[in-house]
């Protein structure tokens, strides 16, 4: 009996590190990385409500906020209209160090509406981050909402 590992074993574990590997180059090292914690309220009373979303945050070399310009940083998207809802998130880390950082951000999404006649439909909304190097982290998505009169 031989102790050698089959040569077929040997490749699905190449082809699984590689896969591994692949997605998290596809991020990169430095790419702010997102967590949807919290999203409420599930049905929306049409112009009353607002969403309430909170997440989690990790950034490796703390780029993550802006204090400098103007500039919108955390996108909320309505995939009903691909209108982006966008926000500016502070600077998080003092004196521009380079550290890691995490953390919750938690926003609202005001006024929400229907967009066509019926007296309700669903919505979704995609987010995502950009820090000061213009790495965009992955994108979460809130699951689907419901808008009513």
């Amino acid at each position: 009996m031989s102790s050698m590992i089959p040569m077929k074993s040997v490749m699905t574990l190449l082809v699984v590190m590689a896969l591994a590997s692949s997605c998290r180059e596809a991020l990169g090292k430095n790419d702010p990385v997102i967590t949807l914690l919290e999203v409420g309220p599930q049905t929306i009373i049409e112009y009353k409500d607002s969403v309430y979303i909170r997440l989690s945050f990790y950034d490796a070399n703390g780029d993550l906020g802006e204090n400098f310009t103007n500039d919108d940083n955390l996108f909320a998207v309505d995939e009903r209209m691909g209108i982006a809802h966008a926000y500016r998130i502070s600077n998080l880390v003092p004196g521009g160090a380079n550290v890691s950082i995490q953390g919750e951000l938690e926003f609202l999404i005001p006024s929400v509406f229907l967009t066509g006649s019926s007296p309700s439909e669903e919505l979704t909304y995609t987010i995502y981050v950009v820090d000061r190097a213009g790495h965009l982290s992955n994108e979460i998505n809130t699951g689907v909402l419901t808008v009513v009169e």
